[in-house]
């Protein structure tokens, strides 16, 4: 039996021959990298649990609340009064968001979608980066915060909203911020259908700014590609990008992008005069890569129920050209 002691038996020695030497350094190289790694695991794991429930309070603390039309008192109108354009009317601050506009002056709404574990604060600032790593209180936090593009008009009268408002969530691996978006996933080459099913059963999702509450019908989701060389033609979709129609990015471009690259016919019209909304989170298929998932406001005095027996896999959508980005 050996009576070597622990430093005898691990640490190198002078009279150790080289090849006992090498022996050693590599089990402390070993051991070294084992206790670095469980320490990085460990605190991945106490910084997921912190940001969910994180989340679960902020969630709680978030009420939907139903407010009544309030009639304002009027006096009969002279004759002069009926020329004179009035302004409209204040915008009112949703009881829901009160709290949270005291606690965060940078926030800018809420999402929730139906089935998944997306129920969120939104934040909005001067840039897209403030929020990738940092909580809604501020502090330094790996899942960060759902955030809106600084380039969208969020909360305003209606007419003056962006047409389209772009949403930004990390894709966590527990599932927190955008990481269940991905159960609308449909990847149709591969014959992975199963997002269709989740489809049909949340057709919809909710989104509110400070002031009002909105349903939209989803129209579209697809994994996408950013990075031009991705593709055999360098051409993309920048979706992210389609924030008002203009000559360069026009409504009629939107429209075919998302038809061709969609992977559910979801069989809900949308035009021109529609207002949508856009949630954008990482993919796995490489990197980079998106999955995108877009909805169409429900207009006034349109119900929000979805006929779902027009909905399709769309087995003709252009999907990321994966033989070549694999092969690159």
């Amino acid at each position: 039996m050996s009576n070597k002691s622990f430093s005898e038996k691990f640490i190198p020695q002078k009279d150790d021959s080289p090849k006992v030497k090498a022996s050693k350094i590599v089990t402390i190289i070993a051991a070294a990298v084992l206790v670095v790694t469980v320490i990085i695991l460990i605190c991945l794991v106490i910084g997921e649990q912190r940001n969910k429930k994180l989340n679960d309070e902020l969630a709680s603390q978030h009420t939907t609340v139903i407010t009544s039309e309030t009639t304002v008192p009027t006096t009969a109108a002279t004759e002069e009064e009926t020329t004179v354009t009035t302004a409209p009317p204040p915008l009112v601050l949703l009881d829901s968001m009160k709290s949270f506009v005291d606690e965060n002056p940078d926030t800018a709404g809420w999402i929730k979608v139906g089935g998944t574990y997306i129920d969120n604060v939104v934040v909005q600032t001067e840039n897209n980066s403030d929020y990738l790593d940092r909580n809604f209180y501020g502090q330094k936090a790996q899942p960060g915060t759902v955030f809106a593009d600084y380039r969208c008009n969020v909360n305003d009268y209606d007419d003056n909203q962006s047409k389209n408002i772009i949403l930004y969530g990390h894709n966590q691996r527990d599932g927190t911020m955008f990481g269940t978006l991905s159960y609308y996933k449909v990847k149709p080459s591969s014959g992975s259908t199963k997002g269709f099913d989740f489809y049909v059963n949340h057709p919809t999702f909710e989104f509110s700014n400070l002031y009002e509450e909105y349903t939209y019908k989803i129209i579209a989701a697809f994994v996408i590609e950013v990075e031009p060389q991705h593709t055999r033609d360098g051409i993309i979709f920048d979706y992210h990008n389609y924030i008002n129609f203009g000559k360069k990015r026009t409504f009629d471009s939107f429209r075919e992008n998302i038809l061709e690259h969609t992977a559910i016919n979801t069989g809900v019209d949308f035009d021109e005069n529609d207002k949508f909304l856009t949630l954008s989170t990482c993919s796995n298929e490489f990197e980079p890569s998106r999955f995108v998932v877009i909805g169409r406001r429900v207009r006034d005095g349109e119900s929000a129920e979805v006929d779902t027996t027009l909905a399709s896999v769309n087995y003709e959508a252009k999907e990321p050209d994966y033989s070549f980005i694999y092969n690159q």
